[in-house]
């Protein structure tokens, strides 16, 4: 390697199957915590990490996944007083950082009879999970969510 050729870019790989408040905020700040250290992040969306990424869902924010009881609800109380910030508003803000990629699953774009015209524009294509993963088989990192 030459010595003035720039270093090889470290990648992310993330699939994201989930779509309740416990699992997309951690999911957005491990994101732009990799993107803040410098890492391309690459997300495939499938099935309920889908649906986290359908138009308008910034709007709503997620519930708790179903099973917590009590401590969900108190979850839920504390991100409002908290005033955390939306999962969706963290991954913009990576974004606005680096490199980040969000696809959506083709497969399950068809089971749940969506276009593209029903996910939000943070979603930047749709693929197959062939084409995710030759994308991503150099990944440093692969997280599924």
């Amino acid at each position: 390697m030459a010595e003035d050729a720039a270093p090889p870019i470290e990648q992310m790989a993330v699939v994201l199957t989930e779509n309740s408040a416990d699992k997309l905020l951690p999911f957005a700040t491990l994101v732009s915590g990799a993107i803040a250290m410098g890492l391309r992040v690459d997300v495939f969306a499938s099935y309920w990490g889908l649906e986290a990424f359908r138009a308008p869902s910034a709007s709503a924010p997620p519930t708790v996944s179903p099973g917590h009881g009590e401590a969900g609800a108190r979850l839920e109380t504390r991100l409002r007083e908290k005033n955390a910030p939306n999962w969706k508003t963290i991954l913009e803000m990576a974004r606005s950082l680096g490199e980040l990629h969000i696809y959506a699953c083709s497969q399950s774009m068809d089971i749940l009879g969506l276009s593209p015209s029903d996910l939000d524009p943070i979603v930047e294509g749709v693929t197959g999970v062939a084409t995710f993963v030759d994308r991503t088989r150099a990944a440093n990192v692969t997280y599924f969510i």
